[in-house]
């Protein structure tokens, strides 16, 4: 009995100090630059900058494997925090927000939907209950995957707080409708349809739907819009938000929200350097 106490202390003396040994072996020093990153990023852990949480961002910051401006949500203010720490000049960052491309908000059902009530479950049966198979489906997939509330359901079709969006993409990856995308504040003129459905087909389901007249391609003085496969596609490189398309156009289907971002503060875009 006693043989085997001292047997087993002696192991764990052994095994203590093999411990000892490969802790100084493969100890790795950490950079204090990776905690003072971290405790500025926004702790959302969203994911927007394609890393695993902002853990993983400060840390490729930190080894020089990611853009000092690559945390989206936190936009110029955390970029500048950033460049402050590690010593580097931040550059200009254009603030970009979710573009929801549909404005469908009152298309009928063409039969009555009692399954699990979310869009990506509705869009696996027949397409969706809606009449209109490339729209919103109005269950709310984006608001709730939205972490910084910035889009609310009212009347089962969501709005886009400009003001609250971090532009994450997390409503891009919650809509199976592939209805939203990231744009910059200087882009103002927008198309509010996704469907490739004829225009006949189209007005029976949507009276704000794209009915492919090509009045907007026709007006554009920039060659920015041009319409494909029934649907009229703005080319953002070109188009320079004259306003033109909006004016044109018969079902109101492209907009400009130069007025609604002056009234929420957000145009004219200033950029801090």
């Amino acid at each position: 009995m006693f043989s085997s106490i001292i047997i087993l202390g002696v192991l764990g003396v052994l095994f203590g100090f093999g411990l000892y040994i490969a802790s100084k072996i493969f100890y790795v020093k950490l950079d204090p630059r990776i905690e003072r990153v971290e405790s500025v990023l926004p702790g959302a852990n969203c994911g927007a900058c394609g890393l695993a949480g902002c853990g993983g961002f400060a840390r490729a910051i930190v080894h020089g494997s990611a853009d000092i401006a690559g945390c989206i949500p936190g936009g110029e203010n955390i970029t500048h925090l950033i460049s402050d720490i590690m010593g580097v000049e931040a550059k200009a960052v254009d603030k970009q927000v979710a573009v929801l491309h549909c404005a469908g908000k009152e298309v009928e059902d063409r039969f009555i939907y009692t399954g699990l009530m979310t869009c990506k479950s509705a869009s696996q049966f027949q397409g969706g209950p809606k009449k209109c198979l490339f729209g919103c489906i109005g269950f709310g997939d984006c608001a709730l995957a939205c972490p910084f509330d910035a889009i609310k359901m009212e009347n089962d079709f969501p709005i886009v707080d400009e003001v609250k969006c971090k532009s994450c993409g997390k409503c891009i990856e919650a809509c199976p409708k592939d209805l939203y995308s990231l744009r910059t504040l200087k882009k103002l003129v927008h198309v509010r349809c996704k469907s490739n459905d004829s225009p006949k087909m189209k007005r029976s389901a949507c009276k704000v739907g794209c009915i492919s007249c090509k009045k907007c391609e026709k007006i554009c003085p920039f060659n920015a819009i041009r319409v494909e496969g029934n649907l009229a596609i703005i080319d953002y490189e070109k188009c320079t938000s004259c306003g033109k398309c909006v004016e044109e156009c018969p079902t109101s289907t492209i907009v400009n929200l130069r007025e609604d971002r002056k009234t929420a503060g957000l145009w004219p875009v200033k950029k801090k350097g």
